[in-house]
């Protein structure tokens, strides 16, 4: 008569190990090199794919909103600066986010029979958008250094921004998740929230002078508002800070340790709602 051994994980759900760490960097790397290989097969461009995208987006948005503002030459460099340093970095957050937010749901038939590590799954997708960003970043470096407007320390600012951005993007990720093994209504309308959020985020011009309170308090617990300026400042050495930001900051922070807790508190009851 076969037996049936059923594995429960023991230790609390707010609580990991080194191990279990050392377990989620392997698995992100091996699904990160199995979903770069998977978006490049049969591509003829390959890499030029993550060169194309900020380029054209950069340029097609410099053009038509220059000329819906009527800009001077003036200030449509500036206005072609303040997008193209921050867009990258968009892009990457974006990527991140609604990526990784379908993580579980996409690999159903994995997570529901393999014990391991489930922000894994999420940080792969990081680890993916993360190559397009360093492209993206090149690009953007080699046209400062062609107008002249890069800050001297930008290569020493930039990593800090970068590493904010991957916190924030899969702290989002993490909890968007979460509730989607419940509410798979969350993954319909999220392409369109995200599409929102880049309207109401400082991606091409720097962020808004709202006081904290009112409406004003969620323009700056959006974490792409710290992210779009903290990139300004790192490659331009632009001055935008305000006291506020501090808000945003600690929204990005607050948003991955919550989603931490969110993807393991989940993780224990996972195969009840994926069949």
């Amino acid at each position: 008569m076969n037996k049936v051994r059923e594995v429960a994980a023991h230790d609390p759900w707010w609580k990991t190990n080194s191990a279990s760490l050392r377990q989620g960097r392997s698995l992100a790397l091996a699904f990160a090199r199995r979903d770069l290989r998977l978006r490049y097969t049969q591509t003829r461009l390959a890499w030029l794919w993550a060169v194309v995208q900020p380029v054209g987006l950069i340029a097609a948005l410099t053009v038509v909103l220059g000329r819906v503002f009527g800009l001077p030459p003036d200030g449509l460099r500036q206005f072609g600066l303040n997008l193209a340093v921050a867009l990258p970095g968009w892009i990457w957050f974006q990527f991140t986010v609604s990526q990784g937010a379908q993580s579980l749901i996409s690999n159903q038939s994995l997570v529901s029979k393999a014990a391991f590590s489930r922000t894994a799954l999420a940080n792969a997708k990081a680890l993916v958008g993360l190559v397009d960003f360093a492209v993206g970043t090149a690009v953007v470096l080699l046209g400062l250094l062609t107008v002249g407007a890069v800050e001297a320390f930008a290569l020493l600012r930039v990593p800090l921004v970068a590493a904010y951005t991957a916190l924030a993007a899969l702290g989002w990720a993490y909890l968007i998740a979460a509730v989607s093994v419940r509410r798979r209504d969350v993954l319909a309308v999220l392409p369109m929230l995200l599409q929102i959020l880049f309207f109401i985020s400082p991606v091409a011009l720097p962020s808004a002078n709202f006081e904290p309170k009112g409406w004003g308090l969620l323009y700056w617990l959006n974490p792409a508002v710290a992210m779009a300026d903290g990139f300004r400042w790192a490659w331009l050495g632009w001055n935008v800070w305000q006291p506020a930001h501090a808000i945003s900051f600690a929204s990005g922070g607050l948003s991955f340790a919550a989603g931490i807790l969110a993807m393991r508190w989940r993780s224990r009851r996972l195969n009840e709602f994926l069949g």
